[in-house]
């Protein structure tokens, strides 16, 4: 690190900005933590542009300036200046942004439509015997199980738990009114 770098993270630095884009004042704490985190190793490198950003414009270099030196976009270097200003360095460690997309549907909703799927639809008071994709979606939104989701979806949550549209069991039903009985029965060999 060279040495104009190192003098401008020590306590009592200069407020230096560009014209639209001003740095606050640091505190002692905070110009400790910019000079240990700058001296680091094992800092990830994303994290140490961060700290680096803060320390050129402190040093007197525009964000513009200090983009260029440190090697990431206009952008990146006044959205750093901007939440340091805001929160100092509380988020500076923290991811930008979220991990990714927020859930829609969890684990116990797909439980749920497992445990249907695996169902008999006339156990449920349907007047069919097969499920099919759009039936137990229907039948799912209906009842509140899942979120209004598509069949598509649907039918890869199935897939992904081993229930396939194709390898759903079908219940025939005779039309003897003593089938159940008999069902029961011991058969001869």
């Amino acid at each position: 690190m060279d040495a104009k770098l190192c003098e401008a993270w020590r306590p009592g630095g200069v407020l230096v900005g560009a014209s639209r884009l001003v740095l606050r004042p640091l505190t002692e704490a905070e110009g400790r933590t910019l000079g240990m985190r700058l001296c680091e190793k094992r800092l990830p490198v994303k994290v140490y542009e961060r700290y680096r950003v803060i320390a050129l414009v402190r040093a007197g270099r525009t964000a513009s300036a200090a983009s260029r030196l440190v090697g990431c976009g206009d952008g990146k270097a006044e959205h750093w200046v901007h939440r340091f200003n805001a929160s100092g360095f509380l988020t500076f460690e923290k991811q930008p942004n979220h991990p990714g997309r927020p859930i829609i549907i969890d684990g116990a909703q797909v439980r749920a439509l497992i445990r249907v799927a695996l169902s008999r639809p006339e156990d449920l008071g349907l007047p069919f015997t097969q499920w099919s994709v759009s039936k137990l979606r229907a039948y799912c939104l209906k009842e509140r199980l899942i979120p209004p989701i598509t069949g598509e979806w649907v039918r890869r949550l199935l897939r992904r738990e081993g229930v396939s549209y194709q390898h759903t069991k079908t219940w025939k039903q005779s039309p003897d009114p003593e089938f159940e009985e008999k069902k029961r029965r011991p058969r001869p060999l």
